[in-house]
């Protein structure tokens, strides 16, 4: 039939009348004309293409379109993917628990009926027997295998999804960037990146390993023994955990899945045996590093650590004595193994060792300038905080870590509700003129210490006075007596004269006032006010206390005149420090006009003068009472020491000579340039060493020649070494060494002392340098009205309060330095008279 045929309205009657007769018939005739590739075009038309069905649909265009489907929405593969194996997993099960079932069932009848007869026989074995046969029932009896099924299909959901990511991403990387690559590299590269980036890849891929393993083993041993899957993964996990539970499998198939399973178990427990030894291995090297975090509170923190810091333990320790001792805590970018060493071996030296006394250390390894690793040490609840610069840098360079480290404690600072560090700041610099740069960053947090400044202040000091290096180790540190603060109500509207025979335990030497000013010897007029504090000299802030005053003074007052005149000097540097301008300026301050002072290093005459400007950041000498007089030559070589010969700036002989015998004071630096040059302390500490015998032996032949040729004796003087190396003291006494100045020792005395109390940088400064109030040495004769007076140690400090001096300490003539250590400061027994001698020694404070 024709289009115009099929679509008349009599055909469309037909069709209806057919279709609702034989529906059968109306189909298949409608689908006929269907199927037609011709049709008739309508009378008076053109011929007209009908529209074509599209070809039928394949296996591979549905996939094709399925698969397109699950890429655009990768959600419904994976809920596709989970509910198949889901309902697969059910049916299985239960076609193959149904099949096992029935086979127990029979065995059970026929182990039950030995079981009745054994009861019946053995009745203490009853209970044994009833369960040996409760466990021959099989396990979809006792519960639903829902959780293993559970487990299983969890686990291929993640699993598949991370592999298809990765898979995706090698695609990726293959279509966007046109990389040829294999398989094995794409899983090489991907292990490598995330073992390198997360801590737990290693036992994941290991989890993910025995998953499978399990898996594949459940199944096999499912297909080998006909049982469940349940209770084959619980089958193949006991040959994976226990390599012996395998020996009981029967089957040759079955032995076989066993001894695969057995064998994958164990590379797997071997492998997660290496796993956990490396983590708890990365675990200790962690902690033996220094990596983690310190709780502790009222601690001293150390931040940095240099050639003072096992000095500055130890006089911590020593603060820290009375209390039971107390902690210490030391963070630096140095290791944590080689300090912890450091310290064992300063600890377990036989001569001057390190005395710890209750006091624990903690070591981290970190750099101090982050304030993320000074969180990790607990810098908030701090006592003190001590930084130090480092070693082996340039002044300038160390200043400026030093900078940033105020920078970063400003900044935790910052975070405190009143935006102030509680804990006092003890800032160590090389260049005094980097000091009020950090006085300007943070002005009343930070107690500035130049360590240098303070080494040249004791070796001019100590080098004018031979035996004031005793007094002043024994003045700065924490072992034996130092200074405390402490206000005494009883003391009020007295004077100082008053109060200087009050302390039986302790000496006066101050006031702070209760405006906070700290006067050192103060006027005989000055009134001890409200609120007013008395800075002392005692052993111990809780081993003294005020008195009744009611010791009265019968000495008869001695009005004598002053010995200590200044007169010209001529004087020695052995050696080049970095700040030897400062050094020249302080010491200029000292000596009367005309005064000589002779430099004797390796230094380049026409090289010096720059080197005193430090690259112009200071200027040209200008001194008042100094004449400089240049020598060139090495202070560990006997001829450049048997006579000095003065040279000018450009290199020749002025005609001044001097040989050691004539020198005032003779002073041997710890030379800087060999330090720079990769000097140790030790190293240093040898030189200095070996230029004191050498010099000692050339003096006393010039003395015994000198003696021979004009029958006139004289005595030289002492040199006076500095040492850095606490542990070099006891050298000193084998080579006769009667002065030395333990520079490191007494500069980290002071910074510990300024740690426990910011209010001694005042005091301490002022002690140490030429202006204000000094230590000085002086002769009992000028306190004594006569030779061999009678009289007790309170009558000699009421002469020197008269003289506008404070005697703390004094020395018999008889007794060696070292031995008279009880009495160089707060003596005890002040109201006992003693028979004094005019050459004792009494150790004062006077401007």
């Amino acid at each position: 039939a024709n289009q115009a045929t099929r679509d008349s309205p009599s055909t469309r009657r037909r069709g209806e009348a057919v279709m609702s007769g034989d529906k059968r018939k109306e189909a298949k005739g409608a689908e006929a004309p269907a199927d037609s590739k011709l049709s008739t075009p309508p009378k008076g038309g053109t011929e007209e293409r009908l529209p074509q069905k599209p070809p039928p649909s394949t296996f591979t265009s549905v996939f094709q379109e399925v698969m397109a489907t699950f890429k655009e929405r990768p959600g419904i593969a994976i809920l596709m993917t989970v509910v198949c194996i889901f309902y697969a997993a059910i049916i299985t099960g239960y076609y193959a628990s149904h099949h096992n079932m029935t086979r127990r069932l029979v065995e059970m009848q026929v182990e039950q009926q030995k079981l009745r007869k054994l009861n019946a026989e053995i009745l203490a074995g009853s209970y044994q027997c009833k369960a040996d046969a409760s466990e021959m029932m099989p396990e979809e009896t006792q519960g639903r295998p829902y959780i293993t099924t559970l487990t299983v299909l969890g686990g291929l959901v993640v699993l598949g999804k991370f592999l298809g990511a990765e898979a995706s991403l090698a695609k990726q990387k293959m279509q966007d960037y046109k990389m040829a690559f294999t398989a094995g590299d794409f899983v090489s590269y991907r292990l490598d990146y995330y073992f390198s980036t997360s801590k737990w890849a290693k036992p994941l891929v290991l989890l993910g390993v025995t998953f499978f393993l399990i898996l594949a083993g459940a199944v096999g041993l499912a297909v080998s023994k006909g049982g469940s899957l349940s209770a084959s993964v619980w089958e193949s996990w006991t040959f994976v955990a226990d390599p012996g539970t395998h020996a009981d499998s029967e089957g040759g198939m079955v032995r076989l899945v066993a001894f695969s399973i057995t064998i994958g178990g164990m590379l797997v427990f071997a492998l997660m045996i290496g796993i956990i030894s490396e983590s708890i291995g990365e675990k200790v090297d962690d902690l033996r590093k220094g990596k983690s975090r310190v709780i502790e509170s009222g601690h001293t923190l150390m931040l940095g650590w240099n050639d003072k810091s096992l000095a500055i333990i130890q006089q911590i320790a020593l603060a820290n004595e009375s209390e039971g001792g107390g902690c210490v805590v030391v963070l630096s970018e140095n290791d944590k193994e080689s300090m912890e060493e450091t310290l064992k071996a300063s600890v377990e030296c036989l001569q001057g060792g390190l005395r710890l006394l209750g006091t624990n250390v903690i070591f981290r390894s970190g750099n101090p300038l982050i304030e993320h690793e000074m969180l990790k040490v607990s810098v908030h609840s701090a006592r003190a905080i001590i930084c130090l610069s480092a070693d082996g840098e340039a002044a300038d360079d160390a200043d400026s870590r030093m900078v940033r480290q105020v920078l970063a404690l400003k900044g935790i600072a910052g975070s405190n509700p009143d935006g102030k560090m509680e804990a006092p700041v003890v800032v160590e610099l090389c260049d005094v003129d980097n000091k009020e740069l950090v006085k300007l960053i943070a002005p009343d947090m930070c107690e500035v210490i130049v360590a240098h400044d303070i080494i040249g202040r004791l070796m001019i000091q100590c080098a004018r006075q031979p035996g004031l290096a005793h007094v002043l180790e024994n003045l700065m540190g924490f072992d034996g007596d130092e200074f405390y603060i402490q206000n005494w109500p009883e003391l009020e509207g007295l004077s100082f004269d008053e109060i200087t025979c009050r302390f039986d335990d302790a000496v006066p030497i101050g006031v702070k006032t209760r405006d906070g000013k700290i006067i050192i010897n103060p006027s005989h007029d000055f009134k001890i006010q409200r609120e007013d504090e008395i800075l002392v000299l005692a052993e111990d802030n809780d081993s003294y206390c005020c008195n009744d005053g009611s010791f009265k003074s019968t000495a008869k007052s001695c009005a004598r005149s002053q010995d200590h005149v200044v007169d010209k000097e001529m004087m020695l540097f052995c050696g080049w420090r970095r700040d030897m301008y400062d050094m020249i300026m302080e010491l200029d301050q000292y000596v009367a006009p005309g005064s000589a002072l002779w430099l004797l290093n390796t230094v380049p005459v026409d090289q010096r003068a720059e080197m005193l400007r430090d690259q112009g950041n200071k200027g040209d000498l200008k001194l008042k009472n100094l004449v400089i007089k240049n020598a060139v030559g090495n202070a560990i070589v006997r001829r450049d020491l048997q006579k000095l010969v003065a040279i000018d700036e450009h290199g020749k002989e002025t005609g001044d000579t001097v040989t050691l015998e004539q020198f005032d004071s003779l002073l041997i630096l710890a030379d800087d340039l060999a330090i720079e040059r990769g000097a140790d302390m030790q190293s240093s500490d040898s030189r200095s060493l070996a230029s004191l015998l050498i010099i000692q032996d050339i003096q006393k032949s010039l003395v015994q020649q000198r003696f021979e040729e004009t029958g006139e004796r004289v005595v030289a003087c002492d040199p006076i070494s500095e040492i850095l190396d606490t542990r070099t003291r006891s050298l000193l006494r084998v080579v006769d060494c009667k002065g030395y100045v333990m520079s490191n020792q007494i500069v980290s005395a002071v910074i510990s002392q300024v740690a426990e109390c910011r209010d001694m940088n005042v005091v301490l400064g002022e002690l140490l340098s030429a202006e204000g109030n000094e230590p000085y040495l002086r002769t009992a004769w000028n306190y004594t009205s006569h030779d061999g007076e009678s009289a007790s140690f309170w009558d000699i400090a009421m002469r020197a309060r008269s003289r506008d001096e404070i005697a703390i300490g004094y020395k018999p003539r008889d007794m060696a330095w070292h031995d008279c250590v009880q009495l160089l400061l707060n003596p005890p027994n002040k109201r006992e008279k003693r028979v004094w001698n005019k050459d004792d020694t009494v150790v004062i404070i006077a401007p």
